[in-house]
């Protein structure tokens, strides 16, 4: 695992608004990233701390205390992106020595009342069966390196993928089931939203349709018919109609027709004086009874003429006397009240289903038509009656059977009072009209949602979201169980390291490197046991040996301090190297208040302990001291295996300050590429005698010359003859043993790096010929110590055999 680049840094410290990608850009869309081995330069008060405790917050897995709204986000070389909110999402070993680690791990340099935190080692010595049991346990475990990830890790990851994959597929169907329902809700043109004319509720949404497929879902639901979906769509459209006309009732009497008539057609007239020829020839008497009415006041006969005599006339007035007339009078009023009864306006009424609602027309239809039947039946019941009266009046002197025709006034009546039921509805269907379109809309809108359902084979579409979802479970199961077992491996491995390891064997280690011989000799760290609460516990002290005798070291100096704390944390990262975990190592600024003889301790110690062994994932230095920077520049960084490992890639940073924020850039060469001033003073020189054309590119080697070769010379010189003794103009002469050289050199150098006596100097144009020259001068000069020189050129990336200055000596004119 390794860091790629901190992304961004909007607000920490004295970072604001920092962005690696504008500020180390090198074009092509590519960045200046960490390498390896990253250093970083910068003055006091830049920003180095800040940016170690950046770093600082992966390790400890929070932001440091007094930082108000950090905000950063760190690339790591996976792609993945740990912020100032994710921190817990690192995991790879990783290890800051700043400021912050000496406060929170020796105390006692802060305040002598404190103790150093004391921390365990591995031991060395023979303990092979535990050593096999961890390894053992570190072969299941395996590696948790993101690109080569085996064992427990492995597993988990895989196990991991597959519960995301399952949760995926999950997640995938339901989303899809989700859309279909969403569009058909509200997305869609045809949604149920945008018919609410038709199914109601405007405000529809996803949430009502899956009400409204609880609801279809239930077993006593019933999908509507074609016949009721119409019937619901008129309704819908339907507007409010008047009121219907009213229902007649049915008044007929028809059991005391039958009565009455059955009465009559038991009266007979009595024949006692009666013409026997006529009471036995009922057409005749019919037929005579009709010739007396007409010869009331006549005496003979209309049609014969011949005269009516009195025994004839009484005869026929004793026939047709009062008994028959009033039986006659009496049929013919029964006939009379029959032909008005089948001509009542009841038997007239034909039912008008149009001003009724459509959805009673079908059964208003059916009445209709069972009216019309039953007003024949009765009707031709009522013509029974009428047909037997005639016959009686016919037989006037003769018993005739009764008759009982089928009454059919209770189905009149009981159709009549259905169809005013309905009227009556239909009325108040009038006042009820909007809810009951509700309703019809809400059936509606179910039935569309029901076959909605069928459309999409909704119920396999659940079924498969739930055999996805029931596939997660055991997953993460599994997963637990792995991670479960993980866990119990590191305690494992943790409980056998401690019986490896011991906090005497971690001051052994910090005092091996603390007293060397470049070190410090009387200060030591000793472990010592005290007693708290929780029972006795091992911190360390700091102890001086004075005079023969180890005590509580007092008073300790900066330096002592800067010496021992790094010295403390390289012991403590130490297991981690000796283990090969491939630690992150960040180091800030470790040489405060050293002296040069201990500055280079400090070099030699990260180099040997870890450069040298080549453990770590990656290595940051930062410092503001510029003979530390040189030193590092030399950091052990090749592979002494013929080239089979890469040496490791270094990258150099400069943290500079503008006023109240920070940036990080690409080191400049200057900086980068000179070991000294010495070899950067040479290289400006070569360049000036090695180029013979002026442009805007290198006019200012041209431009600083003289002052460059004034300082080359005095430092090279002095080299050459090392006395504080001797004056400069002694001390040229020597060097250059020819006067001519001197004088013409010095002129050049002095009167370009000085203006003052000779003003007309600074008026005019520099003149590169003569700086051409000298410069080629000074090469030839220096090129008389051929080692040094090819020396001098290696230190500038210049081979000897490519110098484009092997050429003969140049004479001055």
């Amino acid at each position: 695992m390794k860091i790629q680049k901190i992304s961004e840094i909007k607000n920490f410290s004295i970072f604001k608004d920092f962005k690696w990608d504008d500020n180390l850009s090198l074009g092509n869309n590519q960045t200046y990233d960490f390498k390896d081995i990253n250093i970083f330069y910068g003055r006091n008060y830049s920003g180095k701390t800040s940016l170690s405790k950046i770093i600082r917050s992966l390790e400890t897995k929070k932001i440091p205390d007094k930082y108000d709204s950090p905000d950063f986000k760190i690339k790591l070389a996976d792609n993945r992106e740990i912020t100032h909110i994710s921190l817990q999402n690192f995991n790879h070993p990783i290890h800051v020595y700043n400021s912050d680690f000496v406060k929170e791990n020796l105390k006692f340099i802060h305040n002598e009342d404190d103790d150093i935190e004391s921390f365990l080692v591995t031991l060395g010595g023979e303990n092979q069966q535990i050593l096999d049991r961890i390894r053992v346990l570190e072969a299941e475990l395996g590696s948790n390196e993101a690109s080569s990830k085996s064992g427990i890790y492995l597993f988990i990851q895989n196990k991991d993928k597959d519960v995301n994959d399952a949760c995926e597929n999950h997640d995938s169907k339901k989303r899809n089931l989700d859309k279909l329902l969403s569009d058909k809700a509200t997305r869609s043109s045809d949604s149920i939203k945008n018919q609410h004319e038709n199914f109601g509720n405007i405000r529809y949404d996803k949430r009502n349709l899956e009400a409204d497929i609880s609801e279809v879902q239930k077993s006593n639901y019933q999908v509507l018919t074609d016949h009721q979906k119409e019937e619901k769509r008129a309704l819908v459209k339907q507007t409010e109609l008047p009121s219907p006309p009213n229902i007649p009732k049915y008044t007929l009497n028809f059991s005391s027709l039958v009565q009455a008539t059955n009465e009559t057609l038991k009266t007979v007239v009595n024949l006692s004086g009666k013409i026997e020829e006529l009471t036995n020839n009922p057409t005749l008497n019919s037929w005579v009874q009709t010739g007396h009415q007409l010869h009331h006041d006549r005496d003979t006969c209309a049609f014969c003429s011949n005269k009516i005599s009195d025994e004839r006339a009484e005869n026929l007035k004793q026939h047709f006397n009062q008994e028959f007339q009033l039986l006659q009078s009496r049929i013919s009023k029964g006939i009379q009240l029959l032909d008005n009864d089948l001509e009542n306006e009841i038997f007239k009424f034909t039912l008008d289903i149009t001003p009724y609602y459509p959805h009673y027309h079908s059964k208003l239809s059916a009445l209709k038509s069972n009216l019309d039947s039953v007003f024949s039946q009765q009707k031709a019941s009522l013509k029974q009656l009428k047909v037997i009266l005639e016959q009686k009046k016919k037989n006037p002197f003769i018993e005739l059977e009764s008759i009982n025709p089928q009454d059919y006034s209770l189905e009149i009546t009981t159709i009549l009072e259905q169809v005013s039921d309905i009227r009556s509805e239909c009325i108040q269907f009038n006042s009820d009209l909007k809810a009951e379109q509700i309703q019809a809309k809400n059936a509606l809108r179910l039935d569309h949602v029901y076959d909605f359902l069928q459309s999409i084979n909704h119920y396999q579409l659940t079924s498969d979201i739930e055999q996805a979802f029931q596939t997660i479970e055991p997953l993460k199961n599994e997963l637990k169980n792995l991670t479960d077992r993980k866990d119990i491996i590191l305690s494992e491995i943790k409980t056998e390291e401690a019986k490896l390891k011991s906090e005497g064997e971690a001051c052994k280690r910090i005092n091996e490197i603390l007293q060397h011989d470049f070190g410090h000799q009387y200060l030591s760290l000793e472990p010592i046991e005290t007693a708290n609460i929780n029972g006795q516990s091992i911190k360390f002290e700091i102890q001086r040996l004075r005079n023969g005798n180890k005590t509580k070291a007092h008073n300790l100096s900066e330096g002592e301090c800067s010496l021992i704390s790094f010295c403390y944390f390289l012991a403590k990262i130490q297991d981690d190297l000796d283990q090969d975990k491939k630690p992150i190592i960040w180091i800030d600024d470790p040489i405060c208040s050293l002296d040069s003889n201990h500055i280079f301790f400090i070099y030699s110690l990260i180099n040997e302990k870890i450069c040298g062994l080549k453990k770590f994932s990656q290595l940051f230095i930062s410092t503001h001291n510029l003979d530390f920077l040189k030193y590092l520049k030399r950091l052990n960084n090749s592979f002494n295996n013929n080239g089979v490992t890469p040496n490791l890639k270094i990258a150099k940073f400069l943290i500079q300050r503008f006023e109240n924020h920070s940036m990080i850039s690409k080191m400049p060469n200057y900086l980068s590429e000179y070991a000294t001033e010495f070899n950067y003073l040479f290289n400006q020189i070569h360049t000036c005698a090695s180029t013979n054309l002026l442009s805007d590119h290198n006019h200012s080697f041209f431009y600083n010359f003289s002052n460059n070769a004034r300082k080359f010379i005095e430092i090279y010189s002095f080299y050459k003859f090392p006395t504080y003794f001797r004056e400069d103009d002694e001390r040229l002469k020597n060097f250059w043993n020819d006067e001519i050289y001197r004088l013409f050199i010095g002129r050049v150098n002095n009167e370009y790096s000085h203006c003052a006596g000779v003003l007309e100097r600074g008026m005019s144009l520099m003149d590169v010929p003569e700086m051409h020259r000298v410069a080629k001068a000074i090469i030839q000069k220096v090129k008389e110590d051929t080692q040094q020189y090819t020396a001098l050129l290696e230190s500038i990336n210049i081979d000897i055999a490519n110098d484009p200055l092997n050429s003969p000596q140049i004479a001055v004119a």
